[in-house]
C-alpha cells in the first residue's frame, strides 16, 4: 500500500504545481514564473496539460484496479496538491513542471502494468 500511497502523492505534486504555475501565469504580481511557461511552446503547453489530466487518469485507474480505494486515491492526490501548493515555492516550480513527464510516465508504466518498479 505504501507504492500506491508514494505514486499517488507524487501524481497529486505534479498536478499541484501545474496548477501553481497556471495560477502565476494569470496574476502579474507573481512575476517569478520563467518565460517558458508565460510564453509557452507546444511543448509547454503539452507537460502541462498531462499534469492536469493526470489526476483523473489516477482515479479512474485506481477505480478499475480497487473500486472503492478510489476514495484512498483522491484523498492522496489531493495531499499531494497541498504540498505542492504551500511547500514547494514558485521558483522551484517552474523547473519541477518541465521534470513532469518523467515521473508520470514511469508512475502510470508501473500502475498498468508495463514494468516492476
Amino acid at each position: 500500500m505504501g507504492f500506491y500511497f508514494v505514486c499517488y502523492v507524487i501524481v497529486g505534486m505534479c498536478f499541484g504545481i501545474a496548477g501553481h504555475i497556471h495560477l502565476a501565469r494569470q496574476d502579474e504580481r507573481r512575476m517569478h514564473v520563467s518565460m517558458f511557461w508565460l510564453n509557452p511552446s507546444p511543448l509547454g503547453e503539452f507537460i502541462r496539460t498531462a499534469a492536469t489530466f493526470a489526476p483523473v487518469l489516477a482515479l479512474l485507474t485506481s477505480l478499475l484496479q480497487g473500486g472503492l480505494w478510489v476514495l484512498a486515491t483522491a484523498l492522496e492526490l489531493w495531499l499531494g496538491a497541498m504540498i505542492a501548493r504551500f511547500v514547494i515555492p514558485l521558483s522551484a516550480c517552474n523547473g519541477l513542471l518541465f521534470l513532469t513527464p518523467i515521473p508520470l510516465i514511469i508512475i502510470f508504466g508501473a500502475l498498468w502494468g508495463f514494468w516492476y518498479i
